[in-house]
């Protein structure tokens, strides 16, 4: 199951509480990039904080990782993590006029 995750420094944090910390973050966000857990993550242009894709068997699977980053146990990140499913929409929209016109093309087709 996938999983964006939405992380951010909580506002107010003061950057001498996390910034001596940074390279033990980015250590352990490193070992869950190149474990496969995390299937990307991107720099967040709006505030201090990362988002991602999470890729785990359940909820609380997706959480434990998370949960492992130093800042997250010191109290700094604020996580959100957002389960996701396929989008079936296009399929409920288009799913019959998609069979139609299959029909069709197949009942023009010279053998």
């Amino acid at each position: 199951m996938q999983f964006a995750v939405i992380v951010q420094i909580i506002n107010g944090t003061p950057e001498d509480r996390f910034v001596p910390h940074l390279k033990a973050e980015a250590q352990r966000a490193w070992e869950l990039y190149a474990a496969g857990v995390f299937r990307s993550i991107h720099a967040r242009k709006d505030v201090r904080g990362v988002t991602g894709m999470r890729e785990a068997a359940d909820l609380t699977e997706a959480q434990k990782a998370i949960e492992s980053l130093p800042f997250v146990q010191m109290g700094v990140l604020k996580a959100e993590i957002i389960p996701l499913a396929p989008y079936t929409g296009y399929e409920r929209l288009f799913g019959k006029e998609r069979k139609s016109i299959r029909r069709t093309l197949c009942k023009s087709q010279v053998y």
